[in-house]
């Protein structure tokens, strides 16, 4: 067996190899020859013609960087319309694509072809262009394939604000494929396939279509680079809800009665669905959210309705059981009751992506979490779910003792002090670098003078992470515990709360250094969202840099478009911008900003210079919480980064609305 797999990858490897060298065969080549080889082998249905193709995309990318009007398929359009265009989509030659599928109105001819040119479009953004191909389909519960292609119209149609078209298309596709029925705010959830709608996914009517098609679209175009759109469908959502909640839904017998035996009546509930515990970074936001509740901003009865295998960490998880009821569908309620729970979220759910703020204004859900961060400090509250893990596990024998095992076999006293680091990598989720969320990730070895500073001083350092994350090179006081024995849910909670420091990144362990008020070191940060951040934190940004050299203003970071460009490496680099890590010199400055604030070379004139400089450059006045810059970065960058230009004025809240961190 073992030889058979040997000899599959040494298969696999000389494939590689091949289609590589083809590949920069047909580079050499005229376009139009190219593109006829490629089309040769689609015809012969040759095998490893798709990687060729995708291989060949790098260089059309490069040709039509230098000649927008570059024409690859020639006469074969004439000859094979449908054929070729296709081809050109797989190649990345979408303009030329889109010229000819409109022109000789091939998607109404082939639903593969109009789906593959829709979907193409919707990826890079332009919907003007997919609006206007699918203004050229009927359809009418087909095929599955022309269910989806009707799902994917009805984004395109909200985004254009046809929402009768929108509410259609939504029908066609919620009558052929039943999994487009299910209640959504977030792909977090991960919904498995093959659902069954119950009675009240229909009772939702036309109103909870457009909840779940507004929160999906929304989250999609964010994906893409139009965060900015997402604002407004992401509103819709929280509308087309208040329509809902005008007539009180009809429910089973069985959920009567567990909100009778929970004490919660119908028009209190506040379903928290699954997406709001499937990551750990969202149950930070969970914290948040249950602050905003402390502060006035938000009332009812919270439900925490989870699945078990959608729990990040179940320790972590724990800490909210006197915060909300919870159940686990499987566990503490049948599957037919925890969907149906499910489905009232489009009545009584709190919403994951936009929240209204007292004043009736609707913001991005992470602006609001920010804004929320500032007045907490302002009312100098302390840290609720410290509280409770200190409750529950400090108070437990075993949970000690495991601990105190754990530091001994290390090699530490009980006396030793560590920080904890985390540093984001591609492991987790098995990401393919330079696509979707890679641009967050960066390499461990610029971490080593950061973690010298650190056991130079006498403390340790323990890494945190998964179990197939980056290893750890071999330092003195240096432990790699993500790839230890002792890795467990409880274990990563325990480090973080017993931690003198925490060295991390726009992540979500983060969140729980951040539940737990450690002091908190950031580095490598790059974000879309605003941040969740107390004033316990110092950060540095990822410098992001254009083709000439231009480093993106803190302005440009904050304000459209680039803050949502900010969100996919494949955007970023199509609009010509590259974010470069941090480098070693950045990541120990910051680090010993928060672990030896001593070290802090700035006179107080200097560092109030530059904090308002970069204050002025902010959209927002609590775009990172209640956090501060790190002010050797503002120093080395200063020039670029605080460079005057592009400003905003706020896009939510008046600066003197908005309280202001209690300290720098």
């Amino acid at each position: 067996m073992r030889s058979r797999e040997l000899a599959l990858l040494q298969a696999q490897r000389w494939a590689r190899i091949l289609n590589a060298w083809a590949a920069s065969l047909l580079n050499l080549l005229p376009p139009r020859l190219a593109f006829l080889i490629l089309f040769s082998f689609e015809i012969g249905q040759l095998r490893g013609r798709r990687l060729l193709e995708r291989a060949y995309q790098v260089h059309v990318a490069s040709l039509l960087a230098k000649k927008p009007d570059q024409h690859f398929a020639g006469s074969l359009r004439w000859c094979f319309p449908v054929q070729s265009a296709e081809l050109l989509v797989r190649i990345g030659a979408n303009r030329e694509a889109y010229d000819l599928v409109v022109q000789d109105r091939l998607a109404a001819r082939s639903p593969d072809l109009a789906n593959m040119m829709v979907r193409s479009l919707f990826e890079l953004g332009e919907f003007d262009k997919a609006y206007r191909l699918t203004s050229q389909l009927s359809l009418r519960s087909g095929s599955e394939l022309e269910c989806h292609l009707a799902f994917l119209k009805g984004m395109i149609e909200i985004i254009a604000g046809s929402e009768a078209g929108a509410i259609e298309s939504m029908s066609v596709a919620c009558r052929g494929v039943p999994d487009y029925m299910r209640p959504h705010q977030n792909m977090a959830s991960r919904p498995a396939q093959n659902y069954r709608p119950n009675p009240l996914d229909f009772a939702c009517g036309s109103a909870g279509r457009l909840f779940d098609l507004c929160n999906f679209t929304g989250q999609r175009v964010t994906h893409v680079g139009r965060g900015d759109l997402g604002i407004r469908l992401f509103a819709r959502a929280l509308a087309a809800q208040s329509e809902l909640r005008k007539a009180t839904p009809a429910v089973s017998a069985e959920v009567s009665h567990l909100l009778g035996r929970l004490g919660i009546p119908l028009d209190q509930l506040r379903i928290l669905p699954e997406e709001w515990t499937a990551q750990i970074g969202h149950l930070g936001m969970l914290d948040i959210l249950f602050r905003m509740r402390d502060l006035g901003w938000w009332a009812g009865k919270p439900l925490i309705v989870a699945r078990p295998n959608l729990v990040a960490n179940r320790t972590f998880f724990r800490l909210f059981e006197r915060f909300a009821d919870v159940v686990v569908i499987g566990e503490t309620v049948s599957q037919a009751v925890g969907e149906e729970l499910l489905s009232l979220q489009r009545w009584y759910g709190m919403n994951f992506n936009v929240f209204q703020l007292p004043n009736g204004e609707i913001v991005p859900w992470q602006e609001a979490g920010a804004l929320a961060i500032v007045q907490w400090e302002k009312e100098v509250r302390g840290h609720p779910l410290r509280d409770e893990y200190d409750r529950i596990f400090g108070a437990m024998p075993k949970v000690q003792d495991d601990f105190r095992r754990m530091r001994e076999s290390w090699g530490m006293n009980p006396d030793d002090w560590y920080v904890c680091l985390h540093a984001r990598d591609a492991s987790h989720y098995s990401e393919v670098d330079g696509t979707g969320q890679t641009h967050r990730n960066s390499t461990i070895n610029t971490y080593l003078d950061a973690i010298r500073a650190i056991t130079g001083r006498g403390g340790w350092v323990i890494k945190l992470g998964g179990p197939n994350s980056p290893r750890l090179p071999s330092l003195d006081r240096a432990i790699d515990y993500a790839l230890s024995d002792f890795r467990s849910d409880l274990m990563d909670i325990c480090l973080i709360r017993n931690a003198r420091a925490f060295i991390g990144t726009t992540s979500g362990l983060t969140n729980v250094a951040i539940s737990f008020g450690i002091p908190s070191a950031l580095v490598n940060c790059i974000t879309t969202d605003a941040q969740l951040w107390n004033s316990r934190v110092r950060f540095a940004l990822k410098p992001v840099r254009l083709a000439d050299g231009t480093m993106l203003t803190q302005a440009q970071l904050t304000s459209t478009p680039w803050r949502w460009r900010l969100f996919d490496a494949c955007v970023l680099r199509r609009n010509g911008a590259q974010p470069l890590n941090n480098t070693s010199d950045e990541i120990r400055a910051v680090t010993e900003e928060v672990v030896n604030p001593a070290s802090r070379h700035a006179t107080k004139a200097d560092s109030q210079r530059l904090l308002s400089r970069w204050d002025e450059q902010l959209t927002m006045p609590h775009y990172y919480g209640a956090s501060t810059i790190s002010y050797y970065y503002l120093c080395k960058y200063e020039d670029a980064f605080l460079a005057p230009g592009l400003t905003s004025p706020p896009t939510n809240v008046p600066r003197a609305a908005v309280p202001r961190p209690l300290a720098r």
